[in-house]
């Protein structure tokens, strides 16, 4: 039992440290900072643009769930559409050299993302290729955005209508937060041992909808009321933080767990090898 106990105390302080030196050499707030911003700046135009091209049924469904999450109503919800635009003055000024601009724009946030996933498992940077599959990853968000759009306004009410709904945005959850890193790194790390990352992350990004769609109101109604619009700003960029400082904890938590020497690494990697949970062939690359 003495011994069980020692091996178990050295176990938790290795992997506690292990995960210390990861947590630095990621540097959670700096790089969820960093994500944050290119969310802001980055990201949402991505999102405005698809609103305007997509069936006006799914793109109502999707701005309307971006804006009870974000808290966004009232004087700001009418300064946000002004400033936006409607379906048709954005179709009108879509133009080929701007959706270029705003792909070549959202893949900073991809590069953002996956240089997180590099630095939490430890893996070299990748070149244009790591470029490519940002682009990839965007198509692949539309597409997700696109369903779970679509799921929303087919749901309808009632609590038949909510259990559909609650089942594919958890399902939508994880699979995205499972195939993202995949994706992002090339398929340098194993499927089977990006899984435990992807339910984390899905089950953090959860929780904080939850709760954004009850603090998140009040803080940007207590912002604009006090600074104005640019409270609003100021709200939507901080819990941007949150979020984004979540992303990469569960990413550096998970990559750690998966490569530690113990019962759930060995779960994770499925295998007792130390380097299971490269992919094989990928090893070369690394």
């Amino acid at each position: 039992m003495k011994g069980l106990l020692e091996r178990v105390v050295r176990w938790v302080f290795r992997t506690f440290g292990a995960f210390l030196e990861r947590f630095a050499a990621v540097g959670v707030i700096q790089s969820g900072v960093v994500l944050a911003a290119q969310t802001f700046l980055a990201l949402f135009p991505l999102f405005i643009a698809i609103t305007a091209v997509l069936p006006s049924g799914v793109a109502a469904a999707v701005a309307q769930s971006l804006r009870s999450r974000f808290g966004i109503s009232g004087s700001s919800d009418d300064m946000v559409r002004k400033l936006v635009g409607s379906r048709e003055e954005l179709r009108s000024g879509i133009t080929a050299i701007g959706v270029v601009v705003v792909l070549a724009s959202a893949t900073s946030f991809t590069r953002a993302l996956q240089r997180v996933y590099e630095q939490a498992w430890g893996l070299p940077r990748l070149g244009v290729r790591g470029s490519i599959r940002g682009l990839a990853w965007l198509a692949g968000l539309i597409v997700y955005l696109v369903i779970i759009g679509t799921a929303i306004r087919l749901a309808g009410t009632g609590t038949p209508g909510t259990v559909i709904r609650t089942v594919l945005v958890v399902v939508g959850a994880v699979l995205l937060w499972w195939w993202t890193p995949y994706l992002l790194l090339l398929g340098r790390v194993r499927a089977r041992s990006l899984l435990p990352g992807g339910l984390l992350t899905a089950a953090a990004m959860l929780v904080l909808g939850k709760v954004s769609s009850v603090v998140l109101p009040r803080t940007v109604r207590n912002n604009e009321r006090q600074f104005g619009t640019i409270g609003m700003v100021f709200a939507i960029e901080s819990w941007l933080v949150v979020v984004a400082c979540t992303i990469v904890l569960a990413a550096v938590v998970s990559a750690v767990a998966a490569q530690a020497d113990g019962p759930f690494g060995r779960l994770a990697r499925g295998a007792a090898d130390l380097d299971g949970w490269r992919r094989a062939g990928r090893s070369a690359e690394n």
